[in-house]
């Protein structure tokens, strides 16, 4: 009986895993570094295409800064920053992996979860901060939200890559 259920999970066929295209949405953190260098690293294996996403929230930038009027903070300038942000990003990107990338506003969660459909990503690979259990009830959680929502795997990397030094000026 064992001997027959073992030869029948053998002979069944062998599903194929298919990743053409991985989302990689970065805030410029460690941890979102550490996640692109983990999707660099399938692509050479897979041959997938990778789409590096900022994602601009205008609320919270907004209400950081309390009024865009009187600081003079300009919201066009925000997209300019995640635009300088991808184009480092860009850098680590070995030639020979295909690359793009995107810059989109919106609630951060709802706009990869968005994207990854729009661009029918296979798999997203996003880093945590980590947050505790309290924090992220309290806060909510970006990679918590994806990871529920996306039409596809999301992979949740942990750490930053070896050397990264926190700049407690950023806060990155």
């Amino acid at each position: 009986m064992k001997d027959d259920l073992i030869q029948e999970i053998q002979s069944r066929p062998r599903a194929s895993v298919k990743c053409e295209r991985i989302l990689v949405p970065s805030d410029g953190s460690g941890e979102a570094v550490e996640a692109l260098n983990r999707a660099i690293d399938l692509a050479a294996v897979t041959g997938a295409h990778l789409t590096l996403l900022a994602v601009v929230d205008y609320n919270a930038e907004v209400a950081a800064f309390e009024q865009v009027s009187l600081s003079g903070y300009v919201p066009a300038e925000l997209k300019v920053e995640a635009y300088r942000l991808l184009a480092e990003l860009m850098h680590l990107v070995p030639p020979g992996i295909g690359a793009d990338i995107r810059v989109e506003s919106g609630d951060a969660g709802e706009t990869i979860v968005d994207v990854a459909k729009d661009e029918n990503s296979d798999l997203v690979v996003m880093g945590t901060h980590g947050l505790g259990t309290v924090q992220s009830l309290i806060l909510g959680s970006v990679s918590k939200y994806v990871a529920e929502q996306a039409p596809c795997p999301v992979l949740l990397t942990k750490g930053v890559p070896d050397g990264w030094e926190f700049d407690p000026e950023t806060d990155e």
